[in-house]
């Protein structure tokens, strides 16, 4: 009778130690810079080309800086200013708001991959993907 227990033991255990890793989570702090985005139910990416080179910084005490050209700024509106993370979630707690703009944001996303480089994000809507900045 204990054999089988052990046995099975052993397989609730191996299992739970299947779920895929998407990284080093500490990988996550640094400045990365939009590459390319694309609705989540489509395989075709769109890339980010812009007038300047932007990127944002994920801290560890919660606070996202935005920079354009290097020089740190205010986000978009509605851009997430602070974060909490929780393993692969990222739970955003403040935004930019503009007196014009109704902001209709989301709260969660998920980090899908990671590494020291690359970072794809997706919040059930669109997939992105960035580049460690420069």
């Amino acid at each position: 009778m204990r054999n089988p227990f052990i046995v099975l033991l052993l397989i609730l255990i191996g299992a739970c130690q299947r779920d895929q890793a998407v990284g080093p989570l500490d990988d996550f702090y640094q400045r990365w810079h939009l590459i390319r985005y694309r609705p989540i139910q489509d395989t075709n990416w769109t890339f980010h080309d812009t007038d300047a080179y932007y990127d944002l910084e994920y801290r560890p005490d919660g606070v996202i800086v935005y920079r354009r050209n290097g020089a740190s700024g205010q986000g978009n509106c509605c851009a997430p200013t602070a974060f909490t993370r929780e393993g692969v979630t990222i739970n955003y707690t403040d935004w930019v708001l503009c007196p014009t703009v109704f902001c209709a944001t989301l709260k969660k996303t998920t980090i899908t991959q990671l590494s020291k480089q690359s970072l794809e994000l997706s919040d059930g809507y669109i997939v992105t993907q960035y580049e460690a900045a420069d």
